[in-house]
C-alpha cells in the first residue's frame, strides 16, 4: 500500500484504539465533523505524549495513521478511531530525519492520558454546542468514564508485512463476504 510504502518509515509501530462511551456515539454519528474532531484530540495528545516521552526536540512529531470506525463485531454503531502511530517521534536534523523512540506506555499513563482525552473531547463538544450541557456535565461526574484507550499491539521496525496487515486490519470494511452467509430454507 501507499502509506505503507511512502508514508510510513521503517521505525516501530503501535497501535491506539479509542473507544469512546455509548452516549457519546449518537452524537458523533449524527454531526460529520465530530469524528474529525476525535481523530485530532487523540492525535495531539499522542503527540505531546510521543515527544516528551521520547525526548524529542520542539516541533518533533509521531508519523500518524488514523481510521475511524463506527462498527463494532456484530456491526452495530461503535464508534471508535484506530491510530497506527510511530513508536516516537519525529525530528528533522541537519536536514536529515532522526528518530527518537519513546517508551511503552504503562498502565498509569494509559489512565492518565484516557482522562486527558475524555475532558478534552467532551469539552470540544460542549464548545461546538454538538452535546447538551447537561450530558457532558453527567459523564464528567461518572466514575467510569466509558472512554477507553488500548495500545498493546506493537510491530517491531522490521516487520513491514506485520505493518501492512495492521493497516489492512484498521481499514476493513463493517462486513467480510468470507463471514455472510444465506440460508436458503429462510431466505436470508
Amino acid at each position: 500500500s501507499r502509506a505503507l510504502d511512502e508514508l510510513l518509515p521503517r521505525v516501530a509501530y503501535r497501535q491506539w484504539v479509542l473507544v469512546l462511551p455509548r452516549r457519546l456515539r449518537w452524537f458523533i454519528h449524527r454531526d460529520a465533523r465530530l469524528a474529525g474532531e476525535v481523530a485530532r484530540i487523540l492525535g495531539e495528545v499522542l503527540t505531546a505524549r510521543l515527544v516528551s516521552r521520547s525526548r524529542a526536540p520542539r516541533g518533533a512529531a509521531p508519523a500518524q495513521f488514523h481510521a475511524l470506525q463506527r462498527f463494532g463485531a456484530t456491526v452495530n454503531l461503535h464508534i471508535h478511531d484506530h491510530a497506527v502511530v510511530s513508536d516516537g517521534a519525529f525530528a528533522l536534523e541537519e536536514g536529515r530525519l532522526r528518530f527518537y523512540p519513546a517508551p511503552e506506555p504503562s498502565a498509569e499513563e494509559l489512565s492518565e492520558l484516557v482522562e486527558r482525552l475524555r475532558r478534552r473531547i467532551l469539552k470540544r463538544m460542549m464548545d461546538l454546542e454538538a452535546v447538551p450541557e447537561g450530558v457532558v456535565a453527567d459523564m464528567l461526574a461518572w466514575p467510569h468514564s466509558g472512554f477507553s484507550l488500548n495500545a498493546d499491539v506493537r510491530v517491531g521496525a522490521d516487520d513491514r508485512a506485520a505493518l501492512g496487515r495492521l493497516l489492512c486490519y484498521v481499514l476493513r470494511p463493517a462486513l467480510s463476504l468470507r463471514k455472510l452467509s444465506y440460508d436458503n430454507e429462510k431466505g436470508v
